[in-house]
């Protein structure tokens, strides 16, 4: 059995070797992106970013302009380092350059292909971004202000308490908003298995999809080694994470569908036999259990037959993108409150300019509400500053060539994968490394970050507005009620300061844990934070 494994590795290496060979033969008669010198052989695999490369992803931008290519193992891999170029691809050429991936570990193996994030751009997708937009729309997404308010009342109460576990309160309250707007589900703690399960997927999927994380993505016909063999850690990394993503898409759906047949029960005890044929022929989740985006969608006839399809099918569908909105939601919103904390303590006087702001124009202490956005400049220039200044998504998420193509003069074969370098764009204005609100506030001609965070074109992210809302509400009330400052001594727990911080190099990067201050900035702000909890 042995021998003849070993016959199939060895067929499958001359096969790929063959296969590059020929293509090598081949290229010669095309013109290709510029690209860094690659191994005659191994092409450009050892040049794949396993970590984020921040200053390689800017060093090809200076050498290779708006395109890089990367081949190897037959594998094509552009990097689109600037916006011209991303827009063209994304925007302009959509229809071929919309699709993702077909990654073997987070696609096949842990089964995230069927999530919206992940998915091949098909009538399928489509039919779940229409209902997705539908309920997280600019005019949707306002209606959960008093939701968010709540929450923020209730981080604000626990910054005063336990400051020291900022990063904790602050992923706690972010949970608590998408798991309410997503199925109703309110959480006490951030020990809350929900949370737990969201992260650990989230870990599991930032590590594999970099690109030159896993060779089987590469070569894909080492998936079929069996487990035993040597150098085929991918299957344990996919089946680890094919059970907990499973369960982290399951427990809160199974809870809201559980929760609308307790109210259906309850109800056909309680109402008249019309009352509950007509609750029926309607199935409406008001009353069934907490209105949400899982209740509203479960409970709408006209969903569950999109497109002519089988209810069962779009009842997983629902489940999956459920599922998304709350991890992705959270594992991209919450670096950038992070490093707002931490700009904070290193720029005193940009923190004290956004709080000046904000007392002139509410008068007093007050909660900051999104009508009052139009009337803080700077705080919203701030807050663009804190997206520019270390995007969360460096190379924001994958996408794929269908059909061959040529873009001014270069040859883009079918099923290259398209890589948007996100940080190149960010880096793209006088003095990066500076934190400087005011970039914002002129017609200079600045491109805002929320064009580019959020994806481009037919995959912007659909949940944007509700995330912008968010992150403005946690920001101008923190702002509002607290001074935020860097530890004058060293820390007993070892903590670095502000200052000493590192950024994790992955898909999605946020700061590792950093010590700061987080104080009320009066007696009568603390004194009033505790008014707020107290009258909910």
């Amino acid at each position: 059995m042995l021998s003849s494994l070993l016959l199939y590795v060895q067929v499958a290496f001359a096969l790929v070797t063959l296969g590059v060979v020929v293509k090598r033969v081949l290229r010669k008669h095309v013109v290709y992106p510029p690209s860094p010198p690659g191994h005659w052989l191994l092409g450009n695999l050892l040049d794949m970013p396993r970590t984020i490369e921040w200053d390689k992803l800017l060093k090809w931008k200076d050498e290779y302009g708006g395109i890089t290519y990367l081949v190897a193992f037959g594998k094509s891999t552009v990097f689109l380092n600037d916006m011209e170029t991303i827009k063209d691809f994304f925007e302009k050429r959509a229809k071929n350059n919309s699709h993702r991936p077909q990654t073997v570990v987070v696609g096949e193996l842990m089964g995230l292909n069927k999530t919206i994030i992940f998915q091949d751009y098909t009538d399928r997708y489509r039919s779940i971004r229409k209902f997705t937009q539908r309920a997280l729309n600019p005019d949707a997404s306002r209606k959960y202000q008093s939701l968010q308010i709540d929450i923020i009342k209730r981080l604000l109460d626990r910054l005063l308490v336990d400051p020291e576990d900022f990063r904790e309160q602050c992923r706690l309250a972010l949970s608590r908003m998408i798991l309410m707007v997503t199925y109703g589900v309110d959480i006490k703690t951030a020990d809350s298995e929900f949370i737990a399960n969201a992260q650990h997927v989230s870990d599991i999927v930032n590590k594999s999809m970099m690109p030159g994380a896993h060779l089987v993505d590469l070569i894909p016909i080492l998936k079929h080694l069996p487990k035993w063999f040597p150098f085929t850690e991918f299957h344990k990394i996919g089946d680890h994470g094919r059970e907990i993503a499973l369960d982290f898409a399951t427990r809160p759906f199974a809870y809201v569908q559980r929760a609308m047949v307790k109210s259906l029960v309850r109800n056909i005890l309680q109402k008249e036999l019309l009352t509950i044929v007509i609750c029926l022929l309607h199935q409406k989740a008001n009353g069934y259990a907490q209105q949400s985006f899982v209740s509203d969608l479960l409970s709408d006839p006209e969903i569950l037959a999109e497109g002519g399809r089988h209810s069962a099918d779009t009842i997983e569908d629902i489940k999956w993108t459920a599922g998304t909105m709350f991890s992705a939601g959270i594992e991209t919103s919450f670096p950038t409150i992070l490093t707002f904390i931490l700009l904070m303590a290193l720029h005193p006087m940009e923190q004290l300019r956004a709080q000046q702001e904000i007392d002139k124009f509410t008068g007093g202490i007050r909660i900051v509400a999104l009508d009052d956005r139009v009337n803080l400049p700077y705080v919203q220039a701030l807050i663009r500053e804190v997206f520019r200044w270390h995007v969360s998504v460096p190379l924001g998420v994958p996408r794929r060539s269908a059909a061959d193509d040529e873009y001014k003069g270069y040859h883009i074969p079918a099923d290259t994968v398209l890589i948007p370098n996100i940080w190149a764009l960010s880096q793209a204005v006088p003095e990066p490394h500076k934190f400087n609100p005011d970039r914002f506030l002129s017609s200079d001609g600045t491109t805002d970050p929320t064009d580019y965070i959020f994806g481009f074109g037919r995959r912007i992210c659909p949940g944007r507005h509700l995330a912008e809302n968010f992150i403005f509400l946690v920001i101008a009330n923190i702002l509002s009620n607290f001074t935020i400052s860097s530890p004058t001594k060293k820390q007993p727990d070892g903590l670095p300061s502000p200052s000493e911080a590192a950024f994790a190099s992955a898909m999605i990067s946020f700061p590792e844990p950093f010590a700061c201050n987080i104080k009320p900035r009066t007696e009568e702000h603390a004194e009033y934070i505790i008014t707020l909890v107290s009258e909910m």
